[in-house]
């Protein structure tokens, strides 16, 4: 198999994460942004976008996130629903107090339009699209020429229709890529969505003359497991041939997953890194890992998004940032890792850097005094009338540059190391932590060794 140096991508949640990816793109192999961001604030991400090329040349891709219109599995109840009510918002009636009124939120209305039929037509029957609305072949054609124009030109037709920007139109350059139109595999019609997915796979790829194609496969965690499945999703996309592959499995979290699943993850790699450079859309270090056996990169967001839902549950807290332990390759509260200490022989500064992370962020933060790890748990009362503490943003963001500096650091380090002896250093993390506080958490390295072993 074809050992890579694998890229690690960043995704560009909203405007409020600008301040981590500018400072750290040029460490980083590019930067994502979904369409509905993009269609929030046109302006906003295009100049950002632009700023970012000038600083650090490094690429961007356009998520075109086609499979919002799609069915979905409602998280809560599991029930297959048609109604798009995820990508809808309780909204204020204008000029009657205290009534709203449920409907489109307005980015996914704008993308709607962007996109034409049969998008537009989802949104203003409110029932989401099906095969149906794809029943020829034309009808396939016309959409994937849409999609790939709005990925390659929405950004500079924005600064197009501003005299005061129009002369930068033909400083952004092209994604790096172009996404074929894609849906979520909905598992009570699973043939029927591959199939259709596959259709505008195709024709995206044959539409877009000398321009990469990627194409997204996006699907349950299930699909990883199961072998028919399988085989057909891996069979079209060699079928395909486009230039790059990116697999979102959601519900799948490498810190959770079994043992079955991620020799499978491995299984899905090994198929296909031969011939189609493969991504994972949402991952952490085990598909960095994957790297040895041909997984080109992987995207996550600045301190999230190495695992993600389709669709998200509606009403969920912020949840709060932990802090990344790079030998473990996963996240705990400050309480946890403070808990460690004693078993772990931490008692000075010097003995936390040295065994757990000396980064810039760490070095500034702990200084001499070891107690100083705490400021990365700082919780406050947001408000006067907040009824429960939550972390202070000060602390987040402390935890979300120390884990963008460790995933650099995790790049490199499997850039330069084989795989047996990661699948080593797993096992040996494991057992290093073995008899802390941390050692039922730490289970999925044992399973990481087995599966990259």
């Amino acid at each position: 198999m074809p050992e890579v140096v694998p890229k690690v991508t960043l995704r560009l949640g909203s405007h409020a994460e600008k301040d981590y990816v500018e400072k750290t793109l040029k460490q980083f192999d590019g930067v994502i942004v979904g369409a509905n961001l993009l269609e929030a604030s046109p302006a906003a991400t295009a100049s950002l976008l632009l700023k970012f090329h000038n600083k650090t040349k490094r690429p961007y891709y356009v998520d075109p996130m086609t499979y919002a219109f799609g069915a979905y599995v409602d998280p809560e109840t599991e029930d297959v629903r048609h109604d798009l009510d995820w990508i809808k918002s309780d909204q204020k009636i204008r000029g009657q107090k205290d009534r709203f009124k449920r409907d489109f939120k307005s980015s996914y209305k704008s993308l709607a339009d962007a996109f034409g039929p049969p998008f537009s037509t989802a949104v203003e029957r409110s029932t989401a699209i099906g095969q149906k609305d794809f029943a020829s072949n034309q009808l396939v054609d016309n959409v994937c020429q849409r999609i790939l124009r709005y990925q390659n030109e929405r950004l500079r037709d924005e600064f197009r229709e501003d005299s005061d920007t129009a002369a930068f139109a033909d400083d952004l350059p092209s994604p790096a890529v172009l996404f074929a139109p894609y849906f979520y595999v909905e598992e009570s019609r699973a043939e029927e969505w591959i199939d259709l997915n596959h259709r505008l796979a195709l024709s995206s790829a044959k539409q877009a003359g000398n321009v990469p194609v990627h194409v997204i496969v996006c699907c349950h965690r299930d699909a990883l497991t199961d072998a028919k499945l399988s085989a057909t999703l891996i069979k079209n996309i060699l079928e395909c041939k486009p230039a790059g592959a990116w697999l979102w499995f959601s519900r799948f979290d490498e810190h959770l997953a079994s043992a079955r699943e991620l020799s499978a993850l491995r299984s899905w790699v090994e198929q296909l890194a031969p011939t189609v450079p493969v991504f994972n859309m949402h991952g952490g270090f085990f598909s960095l890992a994957l790297s040895r056996l041909g997984m080109r990169g992987i995207a996550h967001g600045v301190g999230y998004g190495e695992q993600k839902d389709v669709v998200p549950v509606i009403g969920q807290s912020t949840p709060t940032v932990q802090y990344y332990v790079r030998s473990l390759h996963s996240k705990y509260s400050v309480v946890q890792i403070t808990r460690s200490f004693t078993a772990l022989k931490i008692r000075t500064p010097e003995d936390f850097f040295k065994k757990i992370c000396d980064c810039v962020i760490c070095k500034g933060v702990i200084g001499k005094d070891l107690n100083a790890f705490a400021r990365f748990g700082d919780i406050h009362y947001s408000t006067p009338a907040s009824k429960r503490a939550s972390q202070t943003p000060a602390a987040a963001k402390r935890c979300r540059f120390h884990f963008l500096l460790n995933r650099i650091k995790e790049r490199d380090y499997v850039s330069q190391t084989s795989l047996p002896d990661i699948a080593a250093d797993c096992l040996n993390s494991y057992e290093a932590w073995s008899k802390t506080f941390l050692e039922r958490y730490t289970g999925h390295l044992k399973l990481w060794n087995a599966a990259l072993s």
